[in-house]
């Protein structure tokens, strides 16, 4: 997959100071989230300083992070899908933290609510505003309570587009949302922007006690992890899974890592599939750990079709992991059928056929165990953080060639 870089001519670099807003961030668990905690991260390591403004959930202790800002909520939705925070943006409290420092750029991660918040300060001090696309919106549409076919079909796309063309630049995550985002004709610099991964934290683990706990028996072990909500199509990966058991005659064990709405839903798909015995939900698993269970597993087993750049199959393959999974847009950029996994259509005979292979032939596991790792090292933190410092710079040209034209 190719990764964009800006033009030449940019100015000189520099340490950056750097806004980010957010929708949604810890303790909520989700892609967005993971993706700007990693961001921080890289950014923070190159000698740049990065300040997030989010929500302040409920019964949430202070942050030791001082660049960390929380903001109080209008409220708390909850439903059977999904809790949502709607931080009140309102507060003069946000503009003026947000004046206290002098930002060179403001990065927005949400095409609504704080990202317009964000956006609006960033133009109302010219300060350029890159927007990432982290989410299909038009797949969310049955979270809608009324209009759901209007949000899928025309709402959804209209947000994004409005919202993007009035940025500086925008993020792609993937070569898949970046064409979709080129057919909206926004006519903005968008660059391909992946989620960086922190490879090394996936090397020299050691969780050999790990995985004689998980199979004791050495059985193959298939892992997933991600949200337990019905966007992941959870209960087409059960049926897979339940036609992998009924074609193979080898022994594997299933780990599914994750919280979310639907965990009672798919316990009781488990059951009703006679699969108690071999899959086990082994609920949230800490960011620091989840490597360890990549390390010590087999075979990384996905059926989303809603994912914009498949960062947990990128998780997965640094540990090693060769991935059987749903063809669909992010998925398509990471997987390389035949390569370091399979991509199959929403067919579970197919899907299972691809993972029954991959459990009967350890040679073919091995080598494409060897071929996920190397896939990875274009994802690394330090040359995505490179990259994202690299566009942000030629942002704050951008604004500034403007300001001249326009004085």
């Amino acid at each position: 997959m190719p990764l964009d870089r800006p033009s030449p001519g940019a100015p000189e670099k520099k340490a950056l100071t750097v806004a980010m807003f957010t929708n949604n961030y810890f303790p909520f668990i989700g892609g967005v989230p993971v993706s700007i905690s990693r961001q921080a991260k890289g950014l923070r390591n190159s000698g740049h300083t990065v300040h997030i403004f989010a929500p302040r959930y409920p019964g949430q202790p202070p942050d030791a992070d001082a660049c960390t800002h929380r903001y109080r909520l209008i409220t708390f939705y909850k439903s059977k899908v999904f809790h949502y925070a709607v931080v009140n943006i309102f507060s003069p409290k946000i503009k003026k933290d947000f004046k206290r420092y002098d930002f060179d750029v403001v990065h927005v991660h949400h095409p609504f609510w704080m990202g317009s918040k964000g956006a609006k300060l960033g133009r109302k001090y010219n300060i350029p505003v890159i927007f990432t696309y982290h989410t299909r919106f038009d797949c969310y549409y049955h979270f809608m309570p009324i209009l759901k076919q209007t949000f899928k079909k025309f709402i959804s796309h209209r947000i994004v587009k409005k919202f993007a063309k009035k940025c500086t630049a925008v993020f792609a995550p993937s070569q898949t949302s970046k064409d979709y985002l080129d057919g909206l004709l926004i006519q903005k610099p968008i660059y391909i922007m992946p989620t960086g991964i922190d490879i090394e934290r996936f090397s020299g683990l050691s969780a050999q006690g790990l995985r004689e706990t998980l199979a004791p028996n050495g059985e193959i072990l298939l892992c997933y992890a991600s949200r337990l909500s019905q966007e992941k199509n959870l209960f087409f990966l059960i049926d897979c899974i339940a036609c992998v058991k009924q074609k193979s005659d080898a022994a594997f064990k299933c780990i599914m890592m994750g919280e979310g709405p639907e965990k009672d839903n798919v316990r009781a798909a488990i059951n009703a599939a006679g699969l108690a015995g071999d899959v086990a939900l082994l609920g949230k698993i800490p960011q620091d750990e989840i490597g360890n269970y990549f390390n010590v597993s087999d075979i990384f087993v996905y059926a989303s079709k809603t994912e914009t750049q498949g960062m947990v199959l990128t998780e997965a393959m640094a540990g090693g992991c060769p991935v059987v999974a749903v063809s669909s847009g992010g998925v398509d950029d990471v997987v390389e059928h035949g390569y370091n996994g399979f991509k199959s259509a929403e067919d579970a005979d197919e899907w299972s056929d691809y993972c029954v292979r991959l459990i009967k032939d350890g040679e073919l596991r091995t080598r494409m165990s060897a071929n996920a790792v190397k896939s990875v090292q274009k994802f690394s933190l330090d040359h995505i953080t490179e990259m994202a410092a690299d566009v942000y710079t030629a942002a704050i040209g951008i604004i500034q060639a403007e300001g001249i034209v326009n004085g």
